[in-house]
């Protein structure tokens, strides 16, 4: 038996222009985010062309939520019906899942032994995708209810898209105390989304030096360097 490294397909075209929108939209939606939070420039100070910095922040942030909220539904849908791989099982927080994140987790915290090789989703970033799912939700919610909490009275279409709004985001209120917490929950979920970026990124260029297994490749090409058995 000879043990050759190939390049395996891992990830459809689609699920890599995902990918990216998520990137870009977290990118767009953290600074955005940060600004709005804390602005710098305030009406009427300053030159004429900042008059609408944070309504055009604003603008960017929202935009950059809708993107991020569709490509991760499409993301959701694929994952049950992709034609390529389905991958939902691999997001389940089974015995055999949990029991091999724990593994994953415990080979980057020593660096000892060795980890497991999988051709699809590796069981701790499965798990992370679950949560992920989790706490962007829970950012569209309170995103969602600070953006309406402005708009109380209004008629036509907008009064209709206020009032869906409302039903569908006042919860966060009730739970979190009111606006200054909702606000607190989505800083912090921000953050949380954040650093978790920053570890995902960690792994996948640790995986791609260290073992040479060119994970980063396979969010670019869909291709991944995989130990493929051959008979003699």
């Amino acid at each position: 038996m000879t043990i050759l490294l190939e390049m395996i397909k891992t990830k459809s075209a689609t699920v890599r222009i995902l990918h990216w929108i998520i990137f870009f939209s977290t990118v767009d939606l953290v600074i955005t985010g940060l600004y709005i939070g804390d602005p710098v420039l305030m009406a009427g100070v300053g030159e004429p062309y900042q008059t609408f910095v944070m309504a055009k922040t604003r603008l960017l942030h929202f935009t950059g939520a809708v993107c991020l909220d569709v490509a991760f539904l499409i993301r959701l849908y694929l994952a049950f019906f992709s034609t390529f791989h389905r991958d939902w099982k691999e997001v389940i927080p089974t015995p055999d899942n949990v029991r091999g994140a724990w593994d994953t987790m415990k080979y980057y915290w020593t660096f000892k032994g060795q980890l497991k090789e999988h051709r699809w989703v590796d069981p701790l970033d499965g798990l992370t995708f679950l949560a992920l799912h989790f706490i962007l939700a829970m950012q569209l919610f309170t995103g969602f209810a600070l953006y309406v909490s402005g708009i109380e009275l209004a008629s036509g279409m907008i009064g209709l898209w206020a009032a869906t709004l409302h039903a569908f985001t006042d919860w966060t209120g009730w739970l979190f105390g009111g606006l200054p917490g909702v606000r607190v929950v989505h800083h912090l979920t921000m953050w949380i989304v954040v650093s978790g970026a920053f570890l995902h990124i960690y792994m996948q260029v640790w995986k791609t030096i260290k073992l040479k297994r060119a994970d980063i490749s396979a969010i670019i090409s869909g291709y991944k360097l995989m130990a493929v058995k051959k008979g003699e």
